[in-house]
């Protein structure tokens, strides 16, 4: 058995309903007494105080502080402890092709070796996708939506933004071709812009908001061609 490096328990270390609580001096500028800093606290102050520590006696009392879950990633076949296979994600990422494809680009010098290209770009520019960049595919998103991860047909979250980047580069040619390809039945229309897929972003992505734009972009297609 591995020998845990913390023992300390929440009850241990649970702030305490102490009726004197004095203040550590180093670190901070002496201003007045304790004394003097009693009788200038609040009737509120005092009333919350009470209060937190009232709820946190009850707490210990009770044996409840609330329970962290540690569970395999939602909407994906586990293949061992919390490891999932994200191998699905991944080639639903493929079909959108996340990558830059732009044309009328000279990739190769007159040697025929690589020729170094340097996109320039404005900073507007770059905006309109910089915070997608960020996106590490780590699959939260699926996990945390109900349609995915509830079996139902759908290209996912992930695969969506990832299209998204490419499609706000002002770098990118094909657009239209990531449109079409996100426009399927178990594509942009599986959405039931629930929105959960927002709230467990790590990089802060507004996955939701992202997700509607597209489809705004979409329909606006449709309504030209027709």
């Amino acid at each position: 058995m591995p020998t845990l490096l913390c023992t300390a328990t929440i009850a241990q270390n649970a702030r305490q309903n102490t009726q004197t609580q004095g203040v550590r001096s180093s670190g901070f500028r002496k201003t007045g007494s304790l004394k003097s800093q009693a009788t200038t606290t609040s009737v509120a102050e005092n009333h919350n105080l009470q209060s937190q520590s009232k709820e946190i006696s009850s707490l210990i009392q009770n044996g409840s502080f609330g329970i962290i879950e540690i569970a395999p990633l939602s909407g994906f076949a586990v293949q061992r402890d919390l490891i999932c296979d994200l191998s699905p994600m991944i080639a639903q990422l493929k079909r959108l092709e996340p990558y830059l494809q732009a044309q009328n680009v000279q990739t190769r010098n007159s040697s025929g070796k690589l020729a170094i290209i340097e996109f320039l770009q404005h900073p507007e520019q770059l905006a309109k996708f910089e915070l997608l960049s960020n996106c590490i595919m780590c699959g939260v998103c699926e996990g945390i939506c109900p349609v995915y991860a509830g079996g139902e047909a759908f290209i996912g979250p992930a695969a969506l933004i990832n299209a998204a980047r490419f499609i706000n580069d002002s770098r990118d040619n094909a657009t239209n071709r990531r449109l079409e390809l996100a426009d399927s039945s178990d594509g942009i229309s599986a959405c039931q812009s629930v929105r959960a897929c927002s709230r467990q972003c790590p990089r802060g992505i507004d996955v939701g908001e992202e997700i509607w734009q597209l489809t705004t972009l979409i329909n606006e297609r449709k309504m030209k061609e027709n």
